[in-house]
């Protein structure tokens, strides 16, 4: 057996041993009235708020976007690109929505994956990656010229 499968499953059974000693001792606990029922509640919900932002800053931050690459806009698909270029041209979502032919919820969604890809937190922040792009790599955004 090798080493990582090994701590993955040292870790696995050291959670769910911790889990029932906890589940236990807490219907101990519930049985003698020591605490209120809310008191477990708000437990429970402060373990999975711990739990959710160290498994967020373990798994999603590690699979953030390289900011070095030449040409952050190559990461973006092509829906994505055509709202980032609506997006510097100062369109609103609605509008977006409409010259696209889709939701306004697509055209959200779409905006959170560029901000993800890109980097950045605000359409202002994008629209300045574009046009930065844009102006060092004109080629990208238009037809070549013919001859």
């Amino acid at each position: 057996m090798n080493r990582p499968l090994l701590k993955i499953s040292l870790k696995i059974g050291l959670a769910t041993a911790s889990l029932i000693v906890l589940y236990e001792l807490s219907d101990l606990l519930l049985n003698y009235h020591y605490f209120k029922f809310e008191y477990y509640i708000a437990g429970a919900v402060v373990i999975a708020l711990i739990t959710g932002i160290v498994l967020t800053r373990r798994f999603y931050w590690e699979k953030m976007p390289d900011m070095d690459a030449p040409n952050p806009l190559e990461a973006l698909t092509a829906k994505e690109l055509r709202v980032l270029e609506l997006i510097a041209a100062g369109k609103s979502n609605k509008e977006i929505a409409s010259l696209n032919y889709t939701e306004i919820s697509t055209v959200k969604t779409h905006i959170n994956n560029i901000f993800f890809k890109l980097g950045v937190k605000s359409r202002k922040d994008a629209a300045k990656v574009f046009h930065r792009q844009a102006e060092t790599q004109k080629s990208i955004f238009s037809p070549p010229a013919t001859i």
